[in-house]
């Protein structure tokens, strides 16, 4: 599809500056892996509480400026029933009477985009449109920034996560300031599409910084939280789905992601206690990288040595290993902690009965 550009103007500040929101956004889609996604920042407060809206397989939107929230599920729903990129973006202006005021991108189920900037934002603002891309602000120190952002998202490698590839973004956008008045909050909302889970539809990965100081940079530490402790699983989740739908390729990119994932995690000094155990939980319940689980959770667990989750997950994973022993000292230590957790109790009387010898061992399945 050809670039376009829409409403590229610098004009004098017609409004308050203190009305926009969401001074710089990315709307996005990955082809291969029907992912839709929306990436903003604001140096107004809570920007992704209205800026992103994401329906996988519908579409995306980033509504800004002075925000009309209602443009977000009136434009899906407009998608959702068939109308154009560039149609929807008319229709929302020409309902409007704040139209002015208001800035919008999209894309549809196909990445084709549409939007729109009205003539009364504050300094420069303006999009750039494209297939499976669109980037727009307002309050920019000039075009030539807004030009430089969208040529690095298009020299990124497509192999990488689309989440890497905006947080990415985002930061790029932050060093030319994308918003002249500095930033207070950042947003990243990702949609993708599968049956089988349907709480991805629009919420894979929805993180948000809504008042920090340095809002990227936060938001760069919870991704790779998030990362850790939910996307690993959930890749080892696609993998399993796309094996079953006879699409291979698409089943080892994910399964490719959720090894590189792991590993990234593992050479993180910084990543949290929780966010290593929850990983090494979901390892541990696909039965893969078993090896990798366990080093992840002792890492939890030196943080934090009396938490009976971390030796609950250590447990699991020892199990797993053919370890049966292993777990059961780990979790007889819990249940000695919490004596009346009856939880702790069950998993334990559960890893005494599939111990090797156990009357009940032959009868167990996992």
């Amino acid at each position: 599809m050809k670039r376009l550009a829409f409403m590229l103007l610098l004009l004098p500040a017609l409004a308050s500056a203190a009305d926009m929101n969401g001074a710089f956004s990315i709307v996005a889609r990955d082809p291969y892996t029907a992912e839709w996604a929306v990436a903003c920042i604001s140096h107004a407060t809570a920007c992704g509480n209205t800026v992103p809206w994401v329906q996988a397989g519908i579409g995306a939107i980033a509504t800004q400026g002075e925000t009309n929230g209602s443009w977000g599920p009136i434009g899906l729903q407009f998608m959702r029933d068939g109308m154009l990129p560039t149609a929807v973006a008319d229709t929302l202006m020409k309902s409007d009477p704040g139209l002015q005021r208001r800035q919008v991108a999209l894309l549809d189920r196909k990445g084709w985009p549409g939007g729109y900037s009205g003539g009364e934002l504050v300094n420069w603002s303006g999009g750039i449109l494209d297939s499976n891309l669109a980037v727009q602000g307002n309050t920019m120190p000039d075009n030539t920034s807004l030009q430089a952002i969208f040529d690095s998202l298009k020299l990124m490698d497509p192999d990488l996560p689309l989440g890497e590839r905006l947080v990415s973004g985002l930061t790029y956008a932050a060093g030319r300031k994308a918003d002249w008045r500095g930033l207070r909050s950042a947003a990243l909302l990702i949609g993708r599409v599968n049956p089988k889970r349907p709480q991805d539809t629009s919420r894979y990965v929805y993180l948000r910084v809504d008042d920090d100081p340095d809002p990227v940079g936060k938001l760069a530490v919870l991704y790779r939280e998030w990362r850790a402790s939910q996307l690993v699983a959930a890749h080892l989740d696609y993998a399993d789905w796309y094996r079953g739908a006879h699409a291979a390729p698409r089943a080892v990119r994910d399964s490719a992601r959720a090894v590189q994932a792991v590993d990234q995690a593992l050479a993180d000094p910084s990543l949290g206690a929780p966010s290593l155990n929850a990983m090494a939980w979901g390892l541990a319940q696909h039965g893969v990288m078993l090896d990798k689980a366990w080093t992840a959770v002792e890492r939890a667990r030196k943080t934090e040595p009396k938490n009976t989750e971390f030796m609950d997950t250590a447990a699991e994973v020892r199990y797993r290993q053919g370890m049966p022993a292993d777990a059961i000292a780990i979790i007889e230590q819990a249940t000695k902690a919490v004596p009346t957790d009856e939880y702790l109790a069950m998993r334990l009387e559960y890893f005494r009965k599939a111990a090797p010898g156990s009357a009940a061992a032959s009868k167990l399945k996992r």
